[in-house]
């Protein structure tokens, strides 16, 4: 079972400029193949842009979040990592 981590809030002017620059911050996953989300959350029907909480795909954001997001929310998308525990590289010590 996948599991969203690392999300983070990225202002671009579409989905690939938001991924792009999502994959240059160079987080690194235990994931070796991670899945990536890439959503709008002013293209999600349910999302309500004046609430201090939202279900946005996979991952609840809180007030802190919503702030980011309010800062530029035609720009605004929310990306994470989706990965999946049986692929958990193992740590050489």
């Amino acid at each position: 079972m996948q599991h969203p981590t690392n999300t983070r809030i990225i202002f671009a002017d579409s989905p690939e400029e938001a991924k792009q620059k999502y994959l240059a911050l160079g987080i690194k996953t235990k994931d070796p193949n991670p899945g990536i989300e890439v959503l709008k959350p002013l293209e999600d029907e349910e999302f309500d842009i004046n609430a201090d909480f939202n279900l946005i795909g996979e991952v609840s954001v809180g007030s802190s979040i919503m702030e980011e997001i309010r800062k530029d929310p035609n720009r605004a998308y929310v990306i994470y990592f989706l990965e999946d525990p049986k692929n958990f590289m193992s740590s050489a010590s």
